[in-house]
């Protein structure tokens, strides 16, 4: 079953011009969860490709980016086929501005079990982007664990 209280769903960067997001989305604690999805929802507004990357850290800071590969999902234009397509598995992904115009949605499944040893914490981190293009960004915790309405 999918609700908010198996699958907590964190707001992780308001809609904002997709330039200015660079490395400034919250950081995500997977002390407690199987893994994360993350979700992107971008509106191209300018031709200025929008580079997607996630970063670990042992504490809820840094830029090392996971270098291991995960499962991408991506919709080139979510308005008129929201269909999600799965992707080969990489360590990033390129919303190709020049390509696809309009909205685009791009997921991202996170295996807390691909972090580093000692990393408990993921960002979405991003390079490019278009000052005209606006995106969001979202978490979902998968596979939390609770006892007694605590996180374990």
């Amino acid at each position: 079953m999918l609700n908010p209280e198996i699958n907590p769903i964190q707001l992780a960067h308001e809609p904002a011009a997709a330039d200015a997001i660079a490395d400034t989305a919250a950081w995500c604690d997977l002390s407690k969860a199987k893994g994360v999805l993350i979700t992107v929802l971008h509106y191209r507004g300018g031709d200025t490709d929008l580079v997607l990357h996630v970063h670990e850290g042992a504490a809820a800071s840094g830029t090392t980016a996971i270098t291991a590969a995960f499962p991408i999902w991506y919709a080139s234009d979510a308005l008129t086929d929201p269909s999600l397509v799965r992707q080969a598995d990489a360590a990033s992904f390129t919303i190709d501005t020049g390509v696809y115009t309009g909205s685009q949605v791009v997921q991202f499944f996170i295996d807390a079990s691909i972090l580093s040893a000692g990393c408990r914490y993921v960002q979405l981190g991003t390079a490019g982007g278009h000052a005209s293009s606006i995106a969001s960004v979202t978490y979902e915790l998968v596979g939390t664990r609770y006892q007694n309405n605590e996180a374990l």
